[in-house]
């Protein structure tokens, strides 16, 4: 790429040529002067009747427009567009006359304010800066700020994973011209270590095009984070990036990894209130902000000199010809700019301005420049000498003039380079002002106030940036526009009347959005509201005249007139012309001159107007019908009044009549009529500050004009003393003082000014100085007012309220709300107090959001006077969220961040803590107090297959609450996660629920749980879940929690997974009967105690055999999903139970235990054993080889392991401490050191040390046998250990403290030998465990290579002493991703285990139901996983087990017939009652029939099967194996009827045949009704399954919900009742019912209304987001016939 300044020229030339005259395809010009002449803004018809709002539109909630506007006519033609780009990455094409939309899309997910904590952009963040259009390609560009999910961190959002895209999209279509390019992760060209990321920095500055390049510049958000301002360039045609320019570099401003620490980039943001990059063809000008390094330390510095800290300063860059670079070449940097750092009083808030250097040049000054910041200076610079870092007089600035503003100036100026050069600036709280162009003495160019307007600006931050506009550069049609957060938006003549710049009035918006430039198409003008409104105002298209416009008069002198004719020309048929007006009385005309009749259309006419300055006297006038005289550009509008013939046309016509009034005698003029130099804070040091104003004398008359004299007066205003030359100074009055006054007599030629340089220095201290200054000429006299005030510089005192209404010291920089209950709400004050002598102004102000919110938006905010003695307050409201119980206490932070201007004062960082105590109930840990249990979440039961929970421990009970429920699931089995659903159920089970499952806003579990109303239990399909997090961590994949395969159970080891014999069973000697809660592994090998073989099938099927029959053989592989051994075991889901015709085969080891004296001298391994369901969890670690290369820690004193785990989704896993120790310092054992008082800690990144008390949602374990350590860095301050890797963690948890149970009991240690299967290794995180309740000592065993399967390790406890203690009933080992491994505990003495739980619960067929039933006998030992009364005793090391079993059931009686009906086989299509026996079927792999089933291996019968069906809402029952029961709506596709084999006898009645092996009889009900949509209830008529509204709920009126009754009747009556009209009705969820009386929206259709009404099984109560909606119909009487039918197969 080529591109010299000559082709930059020709390219901005090229832009201008491509687009139609009157479009804005960029923010205002490429010098940022803010002057526009090209968009038929008439002044005349801009302050008519005319002009007005043509319409508005509203867009998305939320959504905010920062990036101005802009107008654009496509290369192909057509109506002028309009271009949008939006906070929510939205981008919109509209047509700019009518607002019609034409395209819109949204190119990204936007980031989240919530993410940067910083309010300053609420909500979303997006597209900010104002895009470019290349009018030469039709292509937008821009940038955009989104996410890139788990790019830095893990999780979808971040402050880490935000990033920016450059983007190039076709205006026409909208769609992309290539892919968007990712910025991240460029490097700057001028310090590598700096690159770029996204997240902690913000695009907005208006975009630059020079040539091939699009330039953008990037700030903060709120200063915080590790960011560095930076300029980034862009190849539009190679699409990547070829230059970023870092503002901060070097060794002062190093560049840190650590992302989220303030300040650690250096900063040096630019953000310039939206203002674009200025340039004048080779170069670009920016301002910077306040940085946080500082290379300039007070001696004076060129500004062509290296400079590497680049904060506060205006910047010049070169663009280098060939590639695009940027090369800094000059700089200004105020003297006083690290005081303004410390108070942030940046002039980075305004941009440069680059004025016209054919109107603002002079004296050698070839081009000027304009900027502007908070600290209230507006700096007038030399473009091509910014003046460096002091370099002026004193060691002060060396610029052109320094202009003091009582307030902070944002977004720099705008200027008008007509009627001799003006500029505006508008500080925050005062009016706009017009400083006109001047010279001193020496010719260099100055700027004088004049005017200002009586209007003033919104007094907080966000006044926008003044922007003029001029019917193509006609003199007197400038308008000044200003964008106002309160008033919305202003114009004013841009040329002064007097000292007062003339409002127009314009209609009344929104308060415009903060910083907003407005933008203009043809004859309109655009701008946004804070609400996220476009508006467009200009006059209406249909006039009834086209009239010359506007009338010229030339140059007409005092004393004499001229007289111009208008020409007008009937657009349509107009009856009468009425009359006219002229808005100021020296132009004269005469109603008589207009014509008397009607026009046709096409007809012309005239009539003249007359200018006559013929008989007056040149002075200002007041007077409200005649003008200002004054030489000068003058115009006045004329409007025409018609009654038209044709409707919709405007009856009034604005006429501009414009002219310049002159004098031919001198005439005197001094602006401005009042010099107010402001405050001087006088201190203590020596030398007093003084301030320069400047004075304008000005000669606009036609002839040279003599001074004749000054003098000046005080309090007496009639005695006045002459003004002389004593030693080269002026007196101006008490305390004023100039060096640069006309000589008395001199003359000052026709039509010039002088600028005189006044000086207040406060010489008698603190106090109000004021001089009323005279001037007398040939050309008249005039009076100006001095004044200035001298005070003490602000002191603030600063203090935060306590809740006793005291006031902490003003070192107390913490606001502690300390405990705080849920849903809470309080409130604290923070205190500033002027104690002062001038006012103190607040110049930070970053309030906090969310849970800590401030009560009123304009306390303490930025530009906050605070007068001396006063104090201002600000309420900090904190607002506790409402928690569920058994939350653990939740720390709750935030931060105000907060400056003035007292130099002493500093940034005050305000940290805002509260402590939320949730409300605590159920079982608690003995040794920590703490709950056992913690809230989980929401979460959906499962639609397909079993429930999340398995298990209910208590019947549904109008007691139930979750402390009842989380003390029955922990007496019943120590499950590890506990469930209220309905209200009054109760839930357990072991088995983490599905992520995916999850109601991540927490508001489905909204039932009232009936024991405690101020608690939620469920909702109809949702569970309130809370678990153990000793045996889950939140968050995590529920597929690393299981379900396994066990090795080995008890004394069994797992052989494979075997089919089912050829004929009959594989083993067939004993089939125990199914507990009440199903089987376990465990279970089935107690009691098959004293068989070789014993297996498990179908989920729930036990087998004992001594062999195995013909037929059934290994399927060789392990995997559950090759082998079929598939389905988890009923009473424990955390373990496989077989499949179909697959057994899980295990058979009796004899090996296992060895002597007890035996040693082994081989190498020691890690043997670990796992079980679930409140079983034992024992783990002993062996002694091994110090490792040789970089290792795992996985042992550390006072630490458990965890593993490898994954960032949290939206944030850190661990926050509670960011790195406590330095990178280079970093290793596990300094970490854990460092995170000693936190529960967890984990080590990243090589280099990086976090601490917390919770792992955050979403932070879960990576490894797995295919990704078995992604934690593969090497520690900075340890290469022989890892310190995990990019965005995981080696995770560690505090190890618990030893229960005083743990050591009740004695032990001795015995050895055993060990065989472990290949490739399997020890791990403890493989399954959910739960810890030991009794005394166990792990040995050291030695190791000894095997191959045989059945082989597993173990480990032996052995008692000493007889006691009485818990032991486990079992011990397990599973096979894993990683590991397998076992213990088996023997007793040498009698001893007794007892479950600590009296009675053991049964769950009966009903899920609403259940029955208790006491134990046998006190000696007995009850499994409290599986309800089975049983009793274990050991005689010998040997331990052979003997075990007597008492299995506890139930079966489903009360369903069941007294009298059996369908006995042996029955004939196909036969009936008995309702039901319809359709024959025998095979089973499939899946199962034939997959709704409920249950099994009964004593009574089951076909009556009690269908009855059960029946009773769970299916139209299909069948019967298997003798004592199955299946049901369904569907029979499998696969599955055949016409078998045979289903002759197996029933085994609650053997005159009749349930199935057989894999073979089913199967009955339909024909009975049976189908759910259904009623086609009418109450007189409504449904209308279809719809979806929700896409913002809030689609129908908007009264709702409830019933848990329990809901039905469509009931809630169309419930409709009927409470919306006068009837109007609609909706049923959703299963249990809500919506009334409103229109839709919110066009109803959407869909097809997932699936869940039955709670209320009635037979109805569709919609869905998951879906409602089954009713219009009411009173005329409607049809009755609905039921659905009855057949099964479907």
């Amino acid at each position: 790429m080529r591109l010299s300044l000559s082709l930059a020229i020709l390219a901005l030339a090229r832009q201008a040529l491509g687009v139609a005259s009157t479009d804005e395809y960029r923010d205002a010009d490429v010098g940022q002067s803010g002057y526009l002449p090209n968009h038929n803004m008439d002044p005349n018809i801009v302050n008519s009747a005319s002009f007005g709002l043509q319409w508005k539109i509203p867009f998305n909630t939320n959504e905010q427009f920062y990036a101005k506007p802009l107008t654009y006519t496509p290369l192909a033609g057509g109506n002028q567009l309009l271009f949008l780009a939006s906070s929510q990455n939205y981008i919109r094409t509209l047509d700019a006359k009518t607002g019609a939309l034409i395209n819109s899309r949204q190119v990204h997910t936007p980031f989240l304010q919530s993410d940067i904590g910083c309010t300053d952009i609420p909500n979303t963040i997006g597209i900010t800066g104002t895009p470019t259009i290349d009018p030469a390609t039709d292509i937008v560009y821009f940038f955009s700020k989104t996410y890139i999910p788990n790019y830095r961190v893990s999780g979808n959002t971040g402050t880490a994973n935000g990033v920016y895209y450059f983007h190039a999209v076709n205006i026409n279509t909208l769609a992309d011209v290539y892919p968007p390019v990712l910025i991240d992760g460029a490097v700057a060209d001028n310090d590598p270590a700096k690159y770029f990321v996204g997240g902690v920095i913000l695009q907005r500055p208006s975009l630059l095009q020079v040539g091939n390049i699009v330039y953008g510049a990037f700030g903060g958000h709120c200063d915080l984070f590790n960011y560095t301002g930076v300029i980034v360039g862009v190849d539009i045609t190679a699409a990547k990036v070829v230059t970023q320019f870092a503002m901060e570099s070097g060794p002062l401003a190093e560049q840190t990894n650590a992302l989220l620490t303030n300040g650690a980039g250096g900063e040096a943001g630019i953000w310039m209130s939206g203002m674009g990059i200025a340039s004048d063809g080779d170069r670009l000008f920016v301002v910077t902000g306040n940085g946080a390094a500082h290379q300039n330390q007070g001696t004076p510095a060129s500004g062509s000199s290296p400079l590497a800290t680049l904060g506060q300063c205006a910047l010049n860059f070169a663009i280098n010809a060939a590639n695009g670079i940027l090369s800094l070449t000059d700089y200004f940097q105020p003297f006083d700019y690290q005081n303004s750092d410390g108070n942030d009083q940046d002039f980075g808030s305004g941009g440069i301005v680059l004025l016209d250097p054919t109107v603002f040049s002079g004296g050698g000054v070839t081009k000027m420049a304009v900027t502007a910041g908070k600290n209230g200076k507006v700096y007038i610079l030399n473009a091509n000498n910014l003046g460096g870092y002091r370099l002026g007089t004193g060691q002060t600035d060396n610029v052109l003039q320094t202009i003091v503003t009582d307030e902070s100036v944002f977004g720099a100026s705008g200027s008008y380079p007509g009627e001799g050069g003006w500029i505006y600036f508008t500080p925050v709280g005062y009016a706009t002002y017009a400083y006109q162009l001047s010279f001193n003495s020496a010719g260099i160019p100055q700027f004088t106030q004049v005017a200002k307007t009586n209007e003033i600006s919104a007094g907080r931050v966000g006044v926008g940036i003044p922007t003029v506009t001029s019917l193509n550069g006609e003199a007197g049609t400038a308008i000044v526009w200003m964008t106002d957060p309160d008033a919305g938006i202003r114009a004013w003549y841009a040329v002064p009347q007097g000292e007062t710049l003339v409002n127009i009035p314009l209609p009344q918006i929104g308060g415009a959005n903060k910083f907003q430039r407005p933008a203009f198409g043809d004859g309109r003008v655009y701008t946004t509201d804070s609400n996220g409104i476009l508006y467009c105002l200009g006059s209406p298209v249909n006039l009834p005249l086209n009239c010359t416009s506007p009338v010229e008069f030339g140059s007409v002198a005092l004393g004499s007139k001229v007289t111009e004719t208008v020409t007008c020309k009937a657009n349509i048929a107009v009856t009468q012309v009425v009359g006219l007006t002229v808005g100021n009385a020296y132009f004269e005309a005469s109603n008589a001159s207009l014509p008397t009749g009607s026009l046709t259309a096409g007809q012309t006419f005239s009539f003249p107007v007359t200018w006559d300055l013929t008989n007056v006297t040149a002075a200002n006038s007041a007077n409200a019908s005649y003008g200002n005289v004054s030489p000068g550009v003058k115009s006045t509008p004329l409007t025409l009044m018609t009654i038209n013939g044709v409707a919709k046309y405007a009856t009034s016509f604005p006429v501009g009549l414009t002219g310049t009034e002159v004098s031919n005698a001198p005439y005197l003029d001094v602006s401005p009529n009042t010099v107010d130099f402001g405050s001087i804070v006088v201190t203590n040091s020596s030398g007093v500050q003084t301030e320069t104003a400047s004075i304008n004398i000005a000669n606009e008359g036609q002839a040279a004009m003599t001074v004749l004299g000054y003098a000046y007066t005080t309090a007496n205003k009639s005695v006045f003393t002459n003004t002389t030359l004593i030693n080269g100074t002026w007196n101006l009055g008490y305390g004023f003082t100039t060096a640069s006054l006309p000589a008395v007599g001199s003359k000052i030629p026709a039509n010039s000014a002088v600028s005189v340089d006044a000086i207040f220095d406060p010489v008698a201290g603190v106090g109000d100085y004021s001089s009323f200054w005279q001037i007398w000429t040939d050309g008249g006299t005039e009076n100006i007012v001095l004044e200035g005030v001298a005070s003490t510089a602000p002191i603030a005192n600063f203090s935060i309220s306590t809740s006793e209404g005291g006031w902490l010291p003003p070192s107390n920089l913490l606001m502690d709300f300390g405990d705080v209950a849920p849903g809470s709400t309080a409130s604290l004050q923070i205190r500033i107090c002027n104690e002062g002598g001038s006012a103190l102004e607040i110049d930070k102000s970053k309030p906090p959001n969310g849970v800590f919110r401030i009560s009123d938006p304009t306390e303490l905010e930025e530009t906050l006077q605070i007068v001396p003695g006063a104090c201002a307050y600000g309420t900090v409201l904190m607002n506790a969220p409402v928690e569920e119980y058994d939350i653990p206490n939740l720390l709750e932070n935030n931060t105000w961040t907060l400056n003035t201007n007292d130099l002493t004062f500093g940034v005050h960082v305000v940290e805002i803590t509260a402590t939320v105590i949730s409300k605590k109930v159920g079982p608690t840990n003995s040794t920590t107090g703490q709950p056992i249990y913690n809230y989980l979440g929401c979460f959906s039961e499962s639609t397909t297959g079993p429930r999340l929970f398995p298990n209910e421990p208590v019947s549904p009970s109008t007691s139930n609450d979750n402390s009842v429920c989380q003390t029955a699931c922990y007496g019943a089995a120590k499950y590890a996660f506990a469930g209220t659903e309905y209200g009054d159920e109760c839930w357990c089970g072991n088995i983490p629920p599905p992520l995916a499952n999850q109601d991540t806003t927490d508001t489905r579990c909204n039932m009232a749980c009936p024991g405690d109303a101020s608690d939620s239990c469920g909702q109809a399909g949702w569970i309130s879940v809370y678990y153990d997090p000793t045996k889950y961590t939140a968050g995590a994949n529920p597929a690393l929690y299981g379900p396994q395969t066990a090795l080995t159970v008890g004394n069994y080891n797992l052989q494979g997974c075997y089919s089912e014999a050829t004929t009959g069973r594989a083993l067939s000697a004993k089939t125990p009967t199914a507990p009440k809660n199903g089987f376990t592994l465990e279970l089935c090998e107690a009691a098959c105690q004293g068989y070789t073989y014993w297996g498990m099938e179908y989920s729930n099927q036990c087998y004992c055999g001594n062999s195995l029959a013909a037929g059934s053989v290994n399927q060789t592989s392990l995997v559950p999903s090759v082998s079929g051994c598939s389905m988890l075991c009923t009473g424990n889901q955390n373990e496989y139970c077989g499949g179909a015709d697959r057994l899980n085969l295990y058979m009796l080891n004899t090996s296992a235990i060895v002597p007890t004296g035996s040693s082994s001298t081989t190498q020691p391994t890690t043997s670990t054993s796992f079980s679930t369901g409140g079983t034992s969890s024992t783990t002993s670690s062996a002694a091994s080889a110090s490792p040789t290369g970089p290792h795992t820690v996985t042992t550390l004193a006072g630490w458990n392991y965890l593993g490898c785990y994954t960032e949290a989704t939206n944030t850190r896993a661990l926050n509670g401490l960011l790195l406590p120790i330095t990178a280079a310092n970093t290793s596990v054992e300094n970490c854990a050191a460092a995170c000693s008082k936190y529960t967890y800690f984990g080590v990243e990144y090589s280099q990086e040390c976090y601490c917390g008390n919770l792992l955050n949602s979403g932070s879960v374990n990576t490894n797995t046998v295919t990704n078995p350590n992604t934690c593969n860095m090497v520690c900075a301050a340890n290469s022989n250990e890892y310190c995990g890797g990019r965005a995981v963690l080696n995770l560690y948890q505090a190890a618990p403290a030893a229960s005083s149970s743990a050591t009740a009991t004695q032990s001795t240690v015995s050895s055993s030998t060990t065989s472990t299967p290949p490739s399997v290794s020890a791990s403890p995180l493989s399954v959910l465990s739960t810890p030991s309740t009794g005394s166990a000592t792990s040995t050291t065993s030695p190791s000894s290579t095997s191959t045989a399967p059945s082989m597993s390790s173990s480990s032996t406890v052995t008692p000493t002493t007889s006691s009485t203690s818990i032991i486990p009933t079992t011990s397990s080992t599973f096979i894993t991703p990683s590991t397998s491994s076992s213990s088996a505990i023997t007793s040498t003495s009698s001893s007794t285990s007892i479950n600590p739980t009296a009675s053991s619960t049964s769950t009966t067929l009903s899920t609403s139901s259940s029955s208790t039933t006491p134990p046998t006998s006190s000696s007995t030992s009850i499994n409290p996983t599986t309800s089975t009364s049983s009793t274990l005793s050991s005689s010998s090391p040997a331990a052979t087990t003997s075990s007597t079993s008492t299995i506890l059931t139930s079966s489903p009686t009360t369903l069941a017939q007294s009298t059996p009906l369908w006995t042996g086989t029955p004939k196909v299509n036969s009936t008995i009652g309702a039901w319809e026996y359709l024959g025998c079927a095979t089973e499939v792999n899946g199962r034939t029939l997959l709704g409920a089933s249950y099994s009964n291996g004593t009574a089951m019968t076909i009556e009690s099967c269908q009855a059960y069906c029946t009773k769970n809402n299916y139209a299909l029952a069948g019967v298997e194996y003798a004592s199955q029961c299946y049901c369904a709506n569907t029979m499998a596709a696969t599955s055949a009827l016409g078998q045979t084999s289903c002759t197996t006898a029933c085994t609650g009645n053997s005159a009749e045949f349930c199935g057989g092996s894999s073979r089913l009889n199967i009955f339909n009900n024909t009975a049976y009704i189908y759910p259904s949509s009623p086609k009418t209830a109450n007189s409504y008529v449904y209308q279809g399954c719809y979806a929700e509204a896409t913002s809030g709920r689609l129908l908007t009126g009264v709702s409830y919900s019933d848990g329990s009754n809901m039905t469509v009747e009931s809630c169309t009556a419930f409709c009927k009742s409470n919306v006068p009209s009837g109007g609609y009705a909706g049923v959703e969820y299963a249990s809500q019912c919506f009334c409103a009386a229109t839709l919110a929206q066009t109803p959407v259709t869909s097809t997932s209304c699936n869940m039955l009404c709670t209320g009635n099984n037979k109805e569709w109560c919609g869905g998951s987001g879906t409602l089954n909606v009713y219009q009411y119909q009173a005329s409607t009487g049809n009755k609905v016939r039921d659905l009855r039918g057949r099964g479907v197969f």
